[in-house]
């Protein structure tokens, strides 16, 4: 059984200033909680196939997961899979221009790989739709400090 989570926020940025945060590795720790390091194994983030570790570090314990980015409709869309010994997940990021910047939405659907993470995952959706909200928030944040594009 899969657990799916839906998160939205409105940024006051066009998608293209959205997109490029989003993308770069170097900021990927500033809005994603726990995350250390984002390691790109294979290609330029953004295309289709580039591949990455995502190294996370959460009450104390670390650990790492894989990430490839499966499809990509620039400053638009964005597919990949995430996966690690507890869990697989695909995570949708979608950018949708508005009169006020951009609403960008993150549906993340996933399960666990164990047994028990199986049977834990649909009751933790609550924390993990609180927690993704958090992340946008703090990519809201750097989105809207950021210049503006040109």
């Amino acid at each position: 059984m899969k657990t799916t989570v839906l998160s939205s926020i409105i940024i006051a940025r066009p998608p293209e200033d959205i997109a490029r945060i989003f993308l770069d590795p170097e900021k990927a720790p500033l809005w994603n909680a726990g995350l250390e390091r984002f390691e790109v194994l294979s290609e330029t983030p953004g295309l289709v196939g580039s591949k990455a570790r995502l190294h996370f570090v959460q009450g104390g314990r670390r650990y790492v997961m894989e990430d490839e980015l499966l499809e990509v409709e620039p400053e638009r869309r964005y597919l990949s899979r995430v996966s690690g010994d507890m869990l697989e997940a695909e995570i949708e990021t979608l950018l949708v221009p508005t009169a006020s910047g951009t609403l960008v939405t993150v549906r993340w659907t996933g399960c666990g790989k164990k047994p028990l993470l199986r049977l834990l995952l649909p009751l933790m959706r609550r924390s993990l739709a609180r927690q993704t909200l958090a992340d946008l928030t703090k990519l809201r944040e750097l989105a809207e400090a950021d210049r503006p594009s040109r």
